[in-house]
This record gives C-alpha cells, sequence and structure tokens, in this order.
C-alpha cells in the first residue's frame, strides 16, 4: 500500500500530536522584599531597598555644643556638612563602649539629612513579601520605628522604617538641649 505524500504529513503530525508534552505553566510571579541587613546599636534590622542613600566609613566630625547627647557633630561629606547621629545613644540612651563605630549610612528626607552611625553592615538580602511578619514583637527600642519583619534562620530581623524615624520629633529637635551632655561631656 503506497501513502501519498499528504498522509504522510498526516501521520506525522497525529504523532507528534501524541509525543507533545504539554507546556508547562509559568511560575506564579512572587513579589519580593529587598533591603539590606546592618545593625543599629547591636540589633540586626533590614532597611529596604531606597530608603537609605548609601552607606560611609563614619567620618571624623566636629562637636557641635548644645546639642542633644546623640548628635556627635557634623562631618565633611560631598562638598557640604553632614550632621552624624550615634545610633546607640539614639536608639539605646547610652553611649557604645567597645570598638569605633566605623560605619554609618546616610538618610536623606525632605528637610532632613544626616548619618546615623551603624554597628555592622552585612548583606543584601530578598524575601517573598508575603512572608512578612507583621505580628512579631520587636526590640522595645526600636518597635516605634520598626514596620514588621521576616524571619532568616535562628532569628527575626525587624525592618526599620527610615520615613517613622525621621517624623519622630525627638530626631527633628536635635539643637535644643534639656541641659544634656553629649558624648564628649559637653553641654
Amino acid at each position: 500500500m503506497t501513502n501519498s505524500a499528504l498522509s504522510v504529513f498526516r501521520e506525522l503530525e497525529h504523532n507528534y500530536e501524541q509525543a507533545a508534552v504539554e507546556r508547562p505553566a509559568p511560575p506564579e510571579h512572587v513579589m519580593m522584599w529587598v533591603g539590606t541587613q546592618l545593625g543599629i546599636a547591636g540589633v540586626p534590622m533590614l532597611i529596604g531597598a531606597g530608603e537609605l542613600e548609601e552607606i560611609i566609613e563614619t567620618p571624623r566630625v566636629a562637636p557641635i555644643p548644645g546639642t542633644k547627647p546623640w548628635v556627635l557633630g557634623l562631618a565633611a561629606h560631598k562638598g557640604g556638612l553632614l550632621p552624624i547621629f550615634s545610633g546607640d545613644v539614639l536608639f539605646r540612651g547610652a553611649p557604645y563602649s567597645g570598638r569605633l563605630r566605623e560605619y554609618c549610612m546616610v538618610i536623606r528626607r525632605q528637610g532632613l539629612h544626616f548619618g546615623l552611625t551603624l554597628s555592622s553592615v552585612n548583606r543584601d538580602m530578598k524575601f517573598p513579601l508575603e512572608e512578612r511578619d507583621m505580628a512579631q514583637s520587636v526590640d522595645p527600642d526600636f518597635a516605634g520605628f520598626c514596620l514588621g519583619g521576616f524571619h532568616f534562620e535562628d532569628r527575626f530581623l525587624a525592618v526599620l522604617d527610615i520615613d517613622k524615624l525621621v517624623a519622630d520629633s525627638l530626631l527633628s529637635s536635635a539643637s535644643a538641649t534639656d541641659g544634656d551632655i553629649n558624648e564628649d561631656g559637653n553641654s
């Protein structure tokens, strides 16, 4: 029996249909939270991507008399002056007595530009957004400035909300003192 060319093509088409594998479904799009893991006053935290301008080596500062104890002073930065705040004193109320804080993050928001000392700088991290835990308790010194966080390995990393920090009246009143003494012993 001889087959015509058309019947051979139909048979090939039928064979391909039988052997074809169904196209896999595209993977479900997962929204990711992206940020940097760092430490402030010894507390590991997360800062969202775009929340900070940069992380720099803590610059030398010139003390400013008459400021709150957490104001370390002014530093030269990119052709301007940058106030540098101690993360330890701001959040814990006490200066850190160990090794100098080598890094600080630079925050720029409308009307406020400052550096905040860091106890550690670790790495950039990504988490599926639906894994964000908004109910987990956070270190009490940071609780008012955090918006949930993520579980990583054996610990919880709270997400520091820079907008909440900047909106806090304590941060915006750095120039007025109530007789407080800063880290250098100046009032």
